[in-house]
C-alpha cells in the first residue's frame, strides 16, 4: 500500500509540475518585470516608504519546512514588515466552544513576528458570513442577551489576549485589529450578529474591544469603498457617527479588491481623499487586481501585465500623495504569489506581485513606483 501512495504522489507531482505548460491553455504566473535578472535587489518594498507594507498568508505558510514555503519566507521577510492572517484570526478558528478560547494559530503567528522584527494587523474580531461564525455560535439556543454576552466575552479576551505581546522596546505586537468586518452588506444585515444583538452591534463590538485593550488600534473594514460612491458615503457616516458619540475607531481600512480598469483614477482618488477627511487612519487592507474578471483572456498577456501595473500604482501613488504621513498606517497585499490568491482560480487569474515561481511581475514595479511617488498617468 505504501508503495501504491508513492507512485500516486510521483505521478500528482509530475501531473502538477507540468501544469503551467503551454499545452494547458493557461500560462501560470504570466509575464514577470522585475527579477533583475536573478540578481539580488538593491531595494525591498518596506524600504520605499515610512509606513508599513503587509501581507497576508496563511499558517502553512510559517509552519511548513517545504521548500515551497521556505522560499515563501525568504521572499516575505526580505519585502514585507506587517502580517495578516487571512483567516486563521477570525472567530470561526478562535472560538471553538462557549467561554473557550484557541489563540494557538494567532500566537505562533506573534511568535514568527517578533522573530523577525514585524508587526501584525489582526483580521477580523467579526464576520458575518457562516463559514467565518462557529457551528455553536450560530445555532446557539439560549437568550439574546446570553449569545450577546457570549461575542462580547470572546472579543473583550481575545484583545487582552494579544495585548499581552510586546517587542523589545514595549511596542505591542498586534497592533490593530479590523473589528467588524464588511457590515453594510444586505447579508450582514439579514446575519446572526444583528438579528441578536442588534443594530448597534457595530458599535458595541469596538466599545467591547476598546475595553480589551486601550490602545490598540481599531479599525471598520469594508470592499468596494473605492468603486461604490453609496456604499462609500454609507460608511463615512457610520463612521463619523462614531466619532461624533464617542464610538472607539482609529481607522478604516479600504480593501481595494480591484480590477485592471475599475475602478477610474478619478474614483481611486476621489475615495481615498474622503476617508482620509475623516481624519482617522487609512489603511489599504487587502489589495489584489483581477485581469481576467470577464473570462476574456486564456494567458496574462503583456497588454493586461501592464494595465495591472497602472493599477497597483495609482493605488499606492494615491496613497502616498492623498493621506497625510500621520494617517498612513500601511498598504497590506492580500497574497504574495498568484497562486495563493483566492482569486486564482485554477490559474485563470493573475492578481498579485509575485508569479507562482517567486518571480517579480510587471505589477511589482507599478507598485513600487507609486510607493516612490511616482505618478502613473
Amino acid at each position: 500500500m505504501k508503495i501504491k501512495n508513492f507512485l500516486k504522489t510521483l505521478i500528482i507531482i509530475f501531473i502538477v509540475s507540468c501544469s503551467s505548460s503551454d499545452d494547458s491553455g493557461v500560462n501560470v504566473g504570466g509575464p514577470s518585470g522585475g527579477n533583475n535578472g536573478g540578481q539580488e535587489p538593491v531595494e525591498y518594498l518596506k524600504e520605499h516608504v515610512s509606513f508599513p507594507i503587509g501581507v497576508a498568508l496563511s499558517y502553512e505558510q510559517i509552519a511548513s519546512n517545504t521548500n515551497s514555503m521556505i522560499n515563501y519566507r525568504e521572499v516575505m521577510n526580505n519585502e514585507f514588515n506587517s502580517l495578516t492572517f487571512g483567516n486563521e484570526m477570525k472567530m470561526y478558528n478562535m472560538f471553538p466552544a462557549p467561554d473557550t478560547y484557541d489563540w494557538s494559530d494567532g500566537d505562533d503567528l506573534v511568535a514568527y513576528a517578533q522573530e523577525h522584527g514585524m508587526r501584525i494587523h489582526g483580521h477580523t474580531l467579526l464576520w458575518h458570513p457562516e463559514y467565518s461564525i462557529p457551528n455553536w455560535l450560530e445555532s446557539f439556543s439560549g437568550t439574546d442577551q446570553e449569545f450577546e454576552d457570549q461575542v462580547k466575552n470572546y472579543i473583550i479576551n481575545t484583545v487582552a489576549h494579544f495585548a499581552e505581546f510586546e517587542d523589545d522596546n514595549g511596542n505591542p505586537i498586534v497592533e490593530s485589529w479590523d473589528v467588524v468586518n464588511e457590515a453594510l452588506t444586505s447579508e450582514a444585515m439579514n446575519a446572526v450578529f444583528r438579528q441578536r444583538i442588534g443594530e448597534d452591534y457595530v458599535a458595541k463590538c469596538h466599545q467591547w474591544a476598546r475595553q480589551g485593550d486601550a490602545n490598540v488600534k481599531l479599525f471598520y473594514n469594508d470592499y468596494n469603498i473605492a468603486g461604490d460612491p453609496n456604499k462609500r458615503n454609507e460608511i463615512l457616516s457610520m463612521v463619523n457617527n462614531f466619532i461624533a458619540n464617542g464610538v472607539p475607531i482609529d481607522g478604516v481600512g479600504m480593501q481595494m479588491h480591484l480590477n485592471h480598469n475599475w475602478p477610474s483614477p478619478s474614483e481611486l482618488q476621489t475615495a481615498i481623499q474622503q476617508v482620509s477627511d475623516t481624519g482617522l487612519l487609512v489603511h489599504i487592507s487587502e489589495i489584489d487586481v483581477k485581469v481576467n474578471y470577464n473570462d476574456d483572456i486564456t494567458e496574462f498577456t503583456s497588454e493586461r501585465a501592464q494595465a495591472q501595473s497602472d493599477q497597483y500604482q495609482r493605488a499606492a501613488y494615491y496613497y502616498k500623495t492623498i493621506v497625510p504621513s500621520s494617517q498612513q498606517f500601511g498598504v497590506t497585499v492580500w497574497g504574495l504569489r498568484d497562486i495563493d490568491s483566492w482569486l486564482y482560480d485554477n490559474g485563470t487569474d493573475w492578481p498579485l506581485l509575485f508569479d507562482n515561481n517567486f518571480d517579480r511581475k510587471q505589477a511589482y514595479i507599478g507598485f513600487t513606483n507609486g510607493l516612490k511617488g511616482i505618478s502613473p498617468d
